[in-house]
This record gives structure tokens, sequence and C-alpha cells, in this order.
């Protein structure tokens, strides 16, 4: 199992990052039972590191599902990007032990207009639109989709920086 940086984060809990890490070996476990341990594999990309964002593709048997997460911490924003991914594989994610959890993680689709939502609100609706036109709406694929979420993810960044 992949171990990831906090980001640099003193607030993430050891707990939290704990909690994570077992969600994940949990998802593991369900990609092996369901298609092999040969059959699948996953990659992580960090979209950004305050707050966390990561996305991920999840690959089984020829087929690509991605996610986009945020969480507290990488490892966090990991699992959230890993729980989407097996959802868009038709893959229910066992419940979490706790209710700390929400029930349902944002599709890629609502991170993305949670941005672009900011984006207009900060004067930057148009440069949000032309980005979002360039990429054909969401993205046709994981890739594209994860492009267009760190392209937003950076003209919002940039935006606050500049004031």
């Amino acid at each position: 199992m992949p171990e990831m940086a906090d980001g640099g984060n003193a607030n993430n809990s050891a707990a939290e990052r704990k909690e994570a890490l077992q969600r994940l070996g949990e998802l593991y476990k369900l990609f092996d039972d369901a298609w092999g341990a040969e059959q699948w594999g996953c990659e992580f990309s960090i979209a950004a590191v305050k707050p966390a964002a990561v996305s991920c593709v999840l690959e089984f048997f020829g087929g690509r599902r991605g996610g986009v997460g945020e969480g507290s911490n990488l490892t966090s924003a990991a699992l959230a990007a890993l729980e989407m991914a097996a959802l868009q594989a038709g893959l229910e994610p066992p419940a979490a032990a706790t209710t700390a959890k929400p029930a349902q993680t944002p599709s890629a689709q609502e991170l993305i207009d949670k941005l672009v939502t900011r984006l207009k609100e900060n004067g930057l609706g148009r440069e949000a639109a032309a980005l979002v036109v360039k990429y054909g709406g969401y993205g046709g694929d994981p890739e594209s989709t994860k492009k267009l979420y760190g392209e937003l993810r950076s003209l919002l960044m940039t935006q606050q920086e500049e004031r």
C-alpha cells in the first residue's frame, strides 16, 4: 500500500491518517476480491496540497475510471478519490467503521462545479467558462477531468494570491 505525505499540515491527526490508510487497504481488498490481485491498478496524482486534492485513475481489465477527492490531508483526499473511482467502476466501497465520514463523496463534477462557482464569485466566471469549453464540459476521460480541475484550481489560487 503506498504511503502518502500529509502535505505538512500540522492540524492533521495521526488517527485520521491511520483511518484513511485502513480504508485504502479495505478498498484494495475489495478490488482484489472483485477482479483479482493482478487484474487492477491505480495511480494517484496530487492536484493541490492546500487544501488537499488528489485525483485517482483506477484501471481494471482494460477499463479506466477516475475520481477526484478533497480531504484534510493528502491521504484522506486519496481515499476520497479512490472511493469515487470505485463508484464509477460500479463497486460500492465498504461502509466506514465510524460515522465521522460523510455518507457520499462528492463526484468530480461536483468538485468542478464548486470551483466554477467560487471562480464566478471572484469575478473569473468568463475564464472558468473558457476552460470548461476547452475540455468539452467535464472532460471526456479521467485524465482530462483531472487537467480541467487542476487548471480551474490554479486559476483560483493565482487570483487569491494577487489579492
